[in-house]
């Protein structure tokens, strides 16, 4: 357009007209034949040449340049293919920030949760006389044997200990309790504590079924000793489901802490499926930081929804080598054990009888563990060793190499199981017996009556059933406690 322009300019002088001007007329610069030819413009030849010599080399400049990209083109598409690798290998996801984050995610006030849950947890109180034998003049001057008993070296020991449990149903007479069998093992006296009464105000508990194995029991109050102020106030705790626990879900845990009442802890799911050795006991658990205390066990482990999602049982403490442990609280998954619960509920309420009233069975014993179970294919219980002559077992059967599964409903596992349930009947009750008969390599259960006979006199309580001290609970762990960190251990916190 710009030379164009030039081009078809009119102008008077003619300015721009080729120097080498040439007349049409055949030279003669008029019709008349005059030389009447304007003189020849000069003074605008070195611009048009200077505007000739810059179009020229802004033609070379574009040719070379084109001629060098033409030449790079592949490798120009290399490098930006390779930027293009580099970006996507680079490029990973992030977290999420932001409003919608928080507010899902908030744990920190449970103020409406425990609200709510607070009026199904109880605290509860066991009492065990325990006999106390002093063998030596040491203990018998200057221990807890002395005073006004001096004569007797067999003195029974009051032990109290405080615990905690849930509301998870109620029948027509009864409201049960679920807590720890380690809570409640052995008691002869139980107390519980419901949400809105005051101190020292409780209400008498009995023993429902227990299983030591899985430490889980349940207890029953009777209604009608329920004051009706605290009845109207308190409620069932609702049952989660442990199985869709995630690590980092939010987690509440209340229970009597240290006998000071019901409290609150809150922290977060640390870990699912935790083994952990507890007593010589294995045990598939739901590991927390928030705090469980002394007095917890058998309290209530909540999710953000309020619902129980597992039973707490334990704690990690350490004195040794490593160093203090914080933040390492167990709960038994509220899954594993819901069956079990079942189960416990609809058996019979029992108290502890007395030692001289307590039945017997007339075997001796030893606990199948879970080693032995697999490596001789035994069901787990309580292995017979040996038949007491016309004792309660002997009449009803129950032969040597039996082993025990089953005691009026209730499981039994170990030795322990089976002398802690007999010390809730009496001489001469008849309850009924599951064992396991070896028939060639393998074992047939079946179900047998038997009525339990009367301690023999002079038998301590240890030789109710010929207890096999040597025998239960090895488990092939008899050094564990001597390693360095002896004081690093999983306890009960009560």
């Amino acid at each position: 357009m710009y030379y164009e322009e030039f081009d078809n300019r009119e102008n008077d002088n003619n300015e721009f007209v080729d120097a080498e001007y040439e007349d049409m007329n055949g030279g003669n610069g008029s019709s008349n034949g005059g030389s009447n030819r304007p003189p020849k413009k000069k003074g605008n030849g070195p611009i048009i040449a200077l505007i000739i010599a810059i179009v020229v080399f802004g033609f070379v400049v574009c040719g070379v340049g084109g001629y060098f990209l033409m030449s790079n083109v592949g490798r120009t598409d290399d490098i930006i293919s390779q930027q293009k690798e580099t970006q996507a290998e680079e490029s990973i996801g992030s977290t999420k920030t932001g409003s919608d984050s928080a507010n899902k995610y908030t744990v920190t006030d449970v103020s409406g949760v425990v609200e709510d849950a607070m009026p199904s947890v109880v605290a509860i109180t066991s009492t065990t006389y325990v006999e106390q034998n002093y063998s030596d003049l040491y203990d018998f001057y200057f221990g807890n044997g002395s005073g006004g008993n001096r004569g007797n070296n067999n003195q029974k020991q009051k032990q109290v200990a405080a615990g905690s449990g849930f509301i998870v149903d109620q029948n027509n007479d009864e409201l049960l309790i679920v807590t720890n069998n380690h809570v409640v093992e052995g008691a002869d006296k139980l107390a519980v504590q419901f949400y809105g009464q005051k101190n020292k105000e409780t209400v008498s508990g009995t023993i429902k079924g227990t299983n030591e194995k899985k430490d889980v029991a349940v207890v029953s109050v009777n209604m009608k000793d329920i004051p009706a102020s605290i009845k109207s106030g308190i409620k069932k705790a609702t049952l989660g489901d442990s199985n869709k626990v995630k690590v980092g879900n939010g987690a509440i845990a209340i229970g009597n802490a240290l006998g000071f009442g019901q409290s609150v802890t809150a922290g977060v799911i640390s870990a699912v499926n935790r083994t952990a050795e507890i007593e010589n006991k294995k045990m598939t658990l739901i590991q927390t930081d928030a705090p469980i205390n002394g007095g917890n066990s058998g309290g209530a482990l909540l999710n953000q929804n309020g619902e129980v999602i597992g039973i707490n049982v334990a704690k990690y403490s350490s004195s040794g080598s490593s160093g203090t442990v914080e933040g390492m609280g167990f709960a038994i998954p509220i899954s594993s054990v819901k069956d079990e619960i079942s189960k416990l509920e609809k058996q019979k309420s029992r108290s502890k009888q007395s030692e001289d009233e307590q039945g017997y069975l007339g075997i001796v014993g030893t606990t199948v563990d879970d080693q032995t179970s697999q490596t001789y294919s035994t069901p787990k219980g309580v292995f017979v060793r040996e038949v007491i002559k016309d004792g309660a077992a002997d009449k009803a059967g129950i032969q040597q190499t039996d082993v025990i599964t089953e005691l009026d409903g209730r499981t039994i596992e170990s030795m322990d199981d089976l002398t802690g349930a007999l010390e809730y009947y009496k001489a001469g009750e008849t309850v009924k017996v599951k064992v396991s008969s070896r028939s060639g390599a393998k074992y047939k259960s079946k179900t047998v009556k038997v009525t339990l006979g009367k301690k023999p006199e002079g038998s301590s309580s240890d030789n109710n059933n010929n207890y096999d001290n040597g025998n239960n609970y090895n488990n092939g762990n008899d050094d564990y406690y001597e390693d360095d960190d002896n004081d690093d251990m999983f306890s009960f916190p009560w």
